[in-house]
């Protein structure tokens, strides 16, 4: 065999491994700090039946869902809402906080393209795909890779919901 092939052979081999960890790898974001305010998912969703979209703006009709400002969080909390002494410690925090206190990172590649709104807008629900670790306050551990979004795409998740099989050609997600 001359080195020409042998180089290609390895090329090949390695070429594979990488696109099967690519296509098959599972990796999940790793759970992190609720962020500088404790914020109680449960509290605002369950209890009073706030919608995700009430705080993070964007996830219903845009590309980016936004982590919610200082304003977002004034915008209730200005008033009294309950007899709740907790509410006393959050507006001091409010009050010291900086104007965007929380933040995010983007956890997909830059060449992956997500838009919240057209997710939204088929149905597709925040707890599809962020879980529900939400509930009890763990923020993190979601899974977002390949095989999760082509699986989904391809209608074999969310079967009871009725969605339509969805682009699966490269270029829908990839630029």
């Amino acid at each position: 065999m001359t080195s020409f092939k042998w180089a290609l052979l390895v090329f090949g081999v390695v070429f594979a491994f990488f696109l099967a960890d690519f296509l098959m790898g599972e990796p999940s974001v790793p759970e992190h700090a609720p962020g500088p305010i404790p914020f109680d998912h449960a509290l605002h969703g369950d209890s009073i039946g706030m919608d995700c979209a009430a705080c993070h703006t964007g996830s219903r009709s845009v590309k980016n869902a936004y982590m919610p400002s200082k304003a977002d969080c004034m915008d209730c909390h200005r008033l009294p809402l309950t007899e709740n002494p907790g509410i006393e410690t959050l507006d001091s925090m409010l009050a010291k906080a900086d104007d965007q206190p929380w933040s995010h990172k983007r956890l997909l590649p830059e060449h992956v393209v997500f838009h919240h709104g057209v997710h939204a807008a088929a149905g597709v629900a925040c707890s599809d795909c962020h879980g529900e670790g939400h509930r009890l306050n763990r923020y993190g551990g979601e899974k977002f890779d390949m095989q999760t979004c082509l699986m989904c795409h391809r209608g074999q998740t969310f079967k009871e919901k009725g969605f339509k099989p969805a682009a699966t050609y490269c270029a829908a997600c990839h630029r």
